[in-house]
């Protein structure tokens, strides 16, 4: 009983409340109804859209973690901007930038200059912007100093002042004690590395310097040695290469056959040519003084051909008796 009593009690009170709302939704059903299916469009288009950028960023941080030039970064941070990967996609990108210029440099001054000025531009394009994240806001700032201290004419104010300012916003830097070697004095030296006078003056003659590829001489195969022209074996290498001593000849070998070249067509040629061919030549040179006195018969050239040939036996014989 007190169950049913209680089921009509309910059953009556949801009856006034729908009978109380008539007139509400008579005046005001049409409205709720359209700010409901708004609501509804709202929440399914930013559950769509979030979805949509969960898998974006994550293409993104694929894209990153393959790149492997300062071009693939660059294309990241192109693709992807606004967003946490594209500022790690440029801070990545102006570190590459100031290595290259660092090492060209040295070799080629124009593209070395040319990476310096893409460092600094993206280095100061992370540090302008209010949503870098501090970590990529530290990375930049040393990189800044770096890429100021490099590009310097002899005036490495603005090198010193970036980088205490790292010292100062990043205390527990991973920099920091790079950044202090450059602008504190280290033990026993009065003043900074960068306040010195000898620092100065560094930067300052390699600022003038305009190194090109073509400056130093690249090592390969043609490089003549002592005693040959650049363009190979010869004689006139005392005329290319002047102050060059002259170099003692080879003694020759009794006995010995003439050097065989290392030509494919004289390799080929070792086969079918006899070595006894060599010595025949000394044979008669030694046998004319001979001639006057005795005849030659056909049997003596033949034994005295085969005589150098025995030579070397003897030789090492009386090596081995000590």
């Amino acid at each position: 009983m007190k169950s049913e009593h209680r089921h009509e009690l309910q059953t009556n009170d949801l009856g006034k409340l729908v009978h109380q709302a008539e007139p509400y939704l008579e005046t005001y059903g049409v409205k709720a109804l359209v700010i409901g299916g708004v609501l509804l469009v709202l929440v399914i288009g930013y559950s769509a859209w979030k979805t949509s950028q969960t898998s974006q960023e994550a293409e993104a941080w694929t894209r990153l973690a393959a790149a492997n030039s300062t071009e693939d970064f660059e294309n990241v941070y192109d693709e992807f901007p606004g967003t946490n990967v594209a500022d790690w996609a440029l801070i990545h990108a102006a570190e590459s930038h100031l290595q290259s210029g660092v090492r060209n440099s040295f070799t080629d001054r124009s593209a070395g200059t040319r990476d310096l000025n893409d460092a600094k531009e993206q280095f100061q394009k992370l540090l302008d912007s209010s949503s870098t994240r501090p970590e990529i806001r530290e990375r930049a700032l040393f990189g800044l100093a770096r890429t100021e201290e490099s590009m310097s004419n002899g005036d490495l104010k603005n090198a010193t002042e970036l980088y205490k300012k790292l010292i100062q916003e990043f205390p527990d830097s991973i920099f920091r004690k790079l950044a202090e070697q450059r602008v504190k004095p280290v033990d026993g030296e009065k003043v900074a590395a960068l306040d010195e006078e000898g620092t100065k003056n560094f930067y300052k003659w390699f600022h003038e310097q305009s190194p090109k590829p073509g400056d130093r001489q690249q090592p390969g195969f043609n490089m003549p040695l002592p005693g040959m022209t650049p363009g190979g074996a010869g004689g006139a290498a005392k005329e290319d290469l002047p102050g060059l001593p002259d170099l003692p000849g080879l003694p020759s070998l009794p006995g010995l056959p003439e050097p065989l070249t290392n030509s494919p067509q004289t390799d080929d040629k070792k086969t079918d040519t006899p070595k006894p061919e060599a010595p025949v030549k000394e044979a008669p040179v030694k046998a004319e003084p001979k001639s006057a006195d005795k005849p030659a018969t056909p049997e003596e050239p033949a034994k005295k051909t085969e005589a150098p040939a025995e030579k070397p036996s003897p030789e090492p014989a009386t090596e081995k008796k000590p």
